[in-house]
């Protein structure tokens, strides 16, 4: 389907044309605890073809924010029918605030293929045609779910039931990609049967900013080290410890360490096994 995409940005091409794929970033980061807004969640956007040495240079500037996206209201304290269709209305407050960000830049509906193209001027003096391309969007694992509507503890690639996350799959039972266009095609019949089949799915229902931009929605998703590996990973180890230990007749043992560990800066003291 990448393919797909590429070809379509290469015919349009002309000799000297350059295609700039864009990063983006975002995270809801914690302020404070005591007064005002507690939370923020800044989009930031850089380059691809930027050497490392400059992209962390702060002089350099190659990450800029361009969008604040606002803190959806989150209340669990009311009925569960109320409380999903509070859940759809942030979900479209979300997308229409990610429609108004990406429009200018790889917007598909765009009526002029040609202003889709930017002249940008280069180092040498010279202006040149610039084609830009949404190749990567790097954010956790929650976020994800929240950007491209998706249930929380799906794969953001594939259609890889829960209950199977983290079990091998041999190559020829490669479990199908995330295709967020029949997806969106079954929101807008919005049928009973068609529901039901994005539930299946773990897809919730109502329009996606990302399926309008040139690119491949599952393959904009870059999580970063800390939720793919430290945590995830942890979590895995864990329960692998936990059965090797209750098969072995060492829990209790494994329990009382666990419970003897002290307190260090914000991690409390553990209290359970």
């Amino acid at each position: 389907m990448y393919d797909d995409v590429l070809t379509d940005v290469k015919s349009t091409l002309r000799v000297g044309d350059t295609v700039v794929p864009l990063i983006f970033m975002s995270d809801g980061t914690h302020l404070l605890n005591f007064s005002g807004d507690k939370k923020e969640w800044p989009v930031y956007m850089t380059i691809c073809n930027l050497s490392t040495k400059l992209r962390q240079m702060p002089s350099m500037h190659s990450v800029v924010m361009i969008a604040l996206v606002p803190i959806l209201i989150k209340n669990c304290k009311i009925a569960q029918q109320r409380l999903d269709k509070e859940g759809q209305t942030n979900r479209e407050v979300l997308n229409e605030v990610l429609r108004q960000v990406l429009h200018p830049l790889t917007f598909k509906q765009n009526p002029c293929a040609e202003s889709r193209y930017y002249n940008v001027l280069c180092a040498d003096g010279n202006f040149r045609r610039r084609k830009p391309v949404s190749a990567a969007w790097l954010a956790d694992c929650p976020e994800y779910s929240d950007l491209h509507h998706l249930e929380r503890h799906v794969c953001l690639r594939c259609e890889c039931p829960k209950n199977e996350l983290g079990d091998y799959v041999p190559p020829d039972k490669q479990h199908p990609r995330q295709d967020h266009n029949p997806y969106q095609m079954l929101s807008d019949a919005s049928t009973k049967a068609a529901n039901a089949e994005l539930s299946s799915r773990h897809v919730h229902r109502g329009f996606n900013a990302f399926q309008h931009i040139a690119c491949i929605v599952s393959d904009l998703p870059k999580p970063n080290l800390l939720h793919t590996m430290q945590i995830g990973m942890h979590d895995h180890f864990q329960k692998w410890i936990f059965h090797f230990m209750k098969t072995d007749e060492r829990l209790d043992k494994y329990n009382a360490l666990w419970l003897s560990m002290p307190a260090y800066h914000d991690p409390k003291p553990k209290t359970k096994s």
